[in-house]
């Protein structure tokens, strides 16, 4: 029964993975460094609502990553608990933080990170030949991963306490093992082709350090990450595969 919802919750790397796909593909998102002017914008279609949206479906993995934590937190070591992801109430209210987190995500990109005139002109005057149909409404120019990641290194170090201290059946424990050793994987996926960078990227201008980088490379990481992701996932679990 519990490897049943854990299935049906695998099914969010798969839908998740599929709309991050699309989204990419429409927006072709640019993003980088020009001295100290972090930018982003849509390549395809300039208008800025358009990258919003890209900067919601970016944001999703972290969060859904984080209720696979708990869910392992949940089948390892607080079994009594495992009845709630059975319950249609806790699901929905899982989905309902998810689409929170998606709202807040867009207004806070859509409004916060919008261009000044003087930011735009800055970045304009390299990306103008390459990009000629950008203008300041289109881009961003400038996360709450922190509560996130609490809540990972929490059952992380609760998981690896009870594997290591509870004796099971050989196949039980090699199986949770194997899930959670994939889930750390997983998890270092999108935090180091998705999120690093752009932490690395975006502290710079924050401090007035002029620093310039290619346009290419992030929008190279984030097209690699759901065939990456699809890869943990496949050929992490030996049982699945």
């Amino acid at each position: 029964q519990e490897m049943g919802t854990y299935k049906f919750l695998l099914l969010t790397f798969v839908i998740n993975d599929s709309l991050y796909t699309l989204v990419h593909f429409a927006t072709r998102p640019v993003t980088s460094v020009i001295d100290d002017v972090f930018y982003l914008f849509s390549s395809r279609f300039p208008e800025r609502w358009v990258i919003s949206i890209f900067s919601c479906v970016h944001s999703v993995s972290f969060l859904i990553l984080c209720y696979h934590f708990v869910y392992r937190y949940f089948s390892v070591s607080r079994y009594e608990l495992m009845y709630l992801f059975r319950r249609a109430s806790f699901v929905a209210m899982l989905a309902s933080l998810l689409l929170v987190e998606l709202i807040t995500w867009f207004l806070l990109v859509y409004y916060l990170y919008a261009s000044d005139v003087d930011s735009f002109e800055r970045i304009y005057a390299v990306l103008k030949e390459e990009y000629p149909n950008i203008h300041v409404n289109s881009a961003m120019t400038a996360e709450y991963w922190f509560s996130v990641l609490n809540v990972v290194i929490f059952c992380s170090i609760r998981i690896a306490q009870h594997l290591h201290s509870v004796v099971s059946s050989v196949r039980a424990s090699s199986l949770q093992r194997q899930l959670y050793y994939t889930l750390l994987v997983q998890f270092s996926v999108p935090f180091t082709i998705m999120y690093l960078p752009v932490l690395i990227e975006i502290i710079p201008p924050i401090f007035h350090i002029r620093l310039s980088f290619s346009n290419i490379i992030l929008p190279l990481l984030y097209s690699v990450f759901p065939a990456l992701d699809a890869i943990v996932l496949l050929y992490g679990v030996y049982d699945y595969r």
